[in-house]
């Protein structure tokens, strides 16, 4: 019998004993001393471990990811809470400007809060190519607009008032080639409405 026909025949007999595992939920309640007399690989070295060492070993690990989960969510969920806090706080500014002046120092002051960036600038008068990544792939018109240490940024249009935003940050990961820009183009609406309002 070949290497090969060995391993396949044994593989269909551990499926068929896992299934009859499943299919017999009391085995190891009536063979209860199976669950120590089973010695399996530790994940974590080379002793051998019981059936129960190793279950309750899995069931850490689920529990600790699981944790890991919670503490991501918690955590993703007050960074939502902040910025939105942070929002509403710029659109009361934006509102409440009473210039041109006043609008543009909000729009960027504003949003370099809101987006924890580094740099924002109003540009106004020239069209910078449409670019979200890495700041190696900017050209020159908005390579000249930039500062030392800057990884990744983002140019956006506000229509109707011949401008546009550039936001960039020193973290390689703010602003991807990847990342959706919807909600950088509602800002971008909100921002070119208030400039609108108050321009002369």
């Amino acid at each position: 019998m070949s290497e090969e026909k060995t391993v396949q025949d044994q593989m269909e007999q551990e499926a068929l004993v896992a299934e009859w595992l499943k299919a017999t939920p009391g085995f190891f309640d009536r063979h209860a001393h199976l669950l120590a007399d089973i010695q399996l690989k530790s994940p974590h070295g080379d002793r051998a471990i019981s059936l129960q060492e190793r279950q309750l070993s899995v069931l850490r690990e689920q529990n600790h990811a699981l944790n890991q989960r919670l503490s991501a969510m918690l955590r993703f969920g007050s960074q939502n809470d902040k910025t939105q806090g942070l929002m509403i706080n710029w659109l009361k500014s934006l509102l409440s400007a009473k210039d041109e002046a006043a609008v543009q120092t909000v729009v960027t002051d504003g949003l370099g809060e809101v987006f924890a960036v580094e740099l924002v600038k109003l540009v106004q008068g020239q069209s910078l190519p449409h670019i979200c990544g890495p700041v190696s792939s900017a050209d020159g018109s908005i390579q000249e607009h930039l500062t030392e240490g800057l990884q990744s940024l983002v140019v956006v249009d506000l229509p109707g008032v011949d401008a546009q935003l550039l936001l960039a940050s020193t973290s390689p990961e703010k602003f991807t080639s990847d990342m959706g820009r919807f909600y950088l183009d509602q800002i971008a609406e909100l921002a070119a409405a208030s400039i609108s309002r108050v321009k002369g």
